[in-house]
């Protein structure tokens, strides 16, 4: 499916998933699947910061597995689930890491920003392992568009200059340095304000067509 198609589509139907990635500023979502993410990401951020009676817990237990029955019946396989791949909007549709809200998108640069709360806290700052998270999200779209046939990352390495704050936004720029072949090198940083966070730099390397899903029917 070419990128032209496949972004048609996408407008035209926001529920339908596709593996292409038309890299560009994100905007918010208001239907019902990104509000259902939304209140999945409270749901996350309410219980890191509680600490919940017996009875409270067990009421929780109870209405959190009667949501996961509710979604059941619309179980599909990878290819056309929404989550990770709404690419319009911040977040992707996942709940997993921040929603991540790029700014400014050209072919070999982007600038986004990000707010953590407690359910990604490493005790009073961003946990660790979710930066290199939040920085392969950003490369790696990059690193992925402008036409670019697909690639996976080979490395990330994640260089941590200060603590990342909670409840602050945080700031993000990535570049593409190079492409050698296959070989496709990047680099980011993070800051909160002028205060520099962490600095990455990665390798992509672009897949062989043995090595590329045929995602022409999604």
């Amino acid at each position: 499916m070419t990128d032209a198609i496949s972004e048609a589509m996408s407008d035209a139907d926001p529920w339908r998933p596709d593996w292409s990635d038309p890299f560009r500023p994100t905007t918010s979502g208001d239907d019902e699947y990104e509000s259902m993410v939304q209140a999945l990401r409270e749901v996350q951020e309410a219980v890191t910061r509680s600490r919940p009676t017996p009875t409270a817990a067990a009421e929780a237990t109870a209405a959190l597995r009667a949501v996961a029955r509710l979604m059941s019946p619309h179980e599909v396989d990878e290819d056309e689930q929404i989550a990770g791949k709404r690419w319009s909007t911040p977040g992707k549709g996942h709940a997993l890491a921040p929603a991540l809200h790029i700014d400014h998108v050209t072919e070999t640069t982007a600038v986004a920003r990000v707010t953590i709360g407690r359910f990604h806290s490493g005790r009073y700052a961003m946990n660790g392992g979710v930066t290199p998270l939040i920085f392969d999200e950003l490369l790696a779209r990059l690193a992925n568009s402008a036409g670019r046939p697909w690639g996976r990352t080979a490395y990330l390495h994640v260089d941590y200059r200060s603590p990342a704050p909670l409840h602050t936004e945080l700031t993000l720029t990535a570049e593409l340095v190079e492409q050698c072949g296959r070989k496709r090198t990047m680099r980011g940083a993070m800051f909160a304000g002028e205060t520099l966070l962490a600095e990455v730099h990665g390798l992509w390397v672009e897949l062989k067509p043995e090595q590329t899903l045929d995602t022409s029917q999604t």
